[in-house]
């Protein structure tokens, strides 16, 4: 492992130019990516909605001939203007040039992260913060995290989150100058420090159990028995609702596990859809972990977001919210009560962002995690 290095960093201020539209063809986003360009944008964020269905070709072609650093993704839904958006697009033209690394083999069992990253950051300074996106479908992110950290170890701040589809097929979700990218992690070093808030209002019900068996993001047992036995057990005995060959989602958006970490904090993990009696989560579960069946209510949800939203510092830049996509299909119309929260603790600040397949963050004072069904804000110091 390469010692930490020390933080001699150059640290700056970033303007964020926001462009929003609600059309969905690709000549949309190609028009407010390149009014970005003309106000002098020497870097591009680019989020798109995935109900957009835009023609990859005539993307990647303008991706490929773009002359400044470009990152982002599509995503289930995107924040704009206090609300959750199922189509458009927004770009964030920023005032710096970024560096950008597109990591490929995100469930490549034999992918070595470390070995690919090391030459990237090795014998240079850590970023002040790194974004880091990921395809949500990959099943190698939490072990591309841990060389991510392994690598840079806590000095960055750590924001991002999954792109991907609602459909949970796997496909082109990241966008940059090689085109856009599947089964792909980006990372982004931004050289301006952001402040997190993390929070997610879960709560447990039922356990511990141990996670006996199981691969990367498929939990196959939970105490030595078939996983979805003990969770069918407890969730419908609690919901009075019976899983069926097509309602498993629906039910389940509302009970998701939590993994214990050694101080008592909880990282959930969602439940998308079963395979046998397993369970396919967005995010692995490391066999022997200590895992709950967790639930909420609605008001604890918006309490925990508005908490985290008010370790945000007081100033006008634009707060980026990375939020789950589930929190939305579990919260319905309470949703808008959310964000109203939220925005109300950020005064002034414009909110943007996308709702993900699974968020990343540093806590603040953590290691670095993927999240599932947690809010995760960043803004700057002003």
């Amino acid at each position: 492992m390469t010692p930490k290095r020390k933080s001699d960093r150059r640290m700056t201020n970033i303007d964020f130019r926001l462009h929003f539209t609600a059309e969905t063809g690709a000549a949309a986003l190609i028009r407010i990516a390149n009014e970005a360009l003309a106000e002098g944008a020497r870097s591009l964020l680019l989020l798109a909605a995935d109900a957009n269905d835009c023609e990859t070709e005539e993307i990647d072609t303008w991706l490929r001939a773009c002359p400044v650093p470009v990152f982002g993704g599509v995503f289930p839904q995107l924040i704009h203007d206090c609300q959750n958006r199922e189509h458009g697009f927004i770009v964030a033209g920023l005032s710096e040039t970024v560096e950008v690394h597109n990591i490929p083999g995100l469930s490549d069992p034999s992918s070595d992260y470390f070995e690919t990253l090391e030459p990237l950051f090795g014998g240079k300074p850590e970023p002040v913060t790194l974004v880091v996106l990921v395809d949500g479908m990959g099943s190698g992110i939490s072990a591309l995290l841990d060389s991510v950290f392994d690598v840079l170890g806590s000095e960055p701040v750590y924001f991002g989150g999954g792109a991907g589809s609602l459909s949970f097929v796997q496909k082109p979700c990241l966008f940059s100058n090689e085109g856009m990218l599947t089964d792909y992690a980006q990372l982004t070093a931004l050289p301006l420090r952001l402040v997190l808030g993390v929070e997610h209002g879960w709560e447990k019900f039922a356990g511990p159990f141990v996670a006996t068996s199981g691969t990367r993001n498929i939990v196959a047992s939970l105490d030595f028995k078939p996983a979805f036995d003990v969770y069918q057990e407890f969730v419908e005995a609690d919901s009075g609702k019976h899983f069926t060959n097509t309602n498993f989602f629906d039910i389940a958006k509302g009970y998701p596990f939590g993994m214990e970490r050694p101080d008592g904090s909880i990282v959930v993990r969602d439940p998308i859809t079963r395979d046998g009696t397993s369970m396919v989560c967005v995010g692995e579960v490391p066999i022997n972990s200590v895992v709950y069946l967790l639930k909420g209510k609605p008001e604890n949800l918006i309490h925990a977001a508005a908490r985290g939203a008010s370790r945000l510092p007081k100033g006008y830049g634009p707060a980026i919210m990375s939020d789950c996509i589930s929190r939305v299909l579990y919260l319905g119309d309470d949703f808008a009560k959310e964000i109203e929260a939220i925005q109300g603790e950020v005064g002034p600040r414009p909110i943007f962002g996308m709702l993900t397949l699974g968020e990343i963050a540093n806590g603040g004072d953590r290691c670095l995690e993927f999240y599932n069904k947690t809010l995760v804000l960043a803004a700057t110091e002003y």
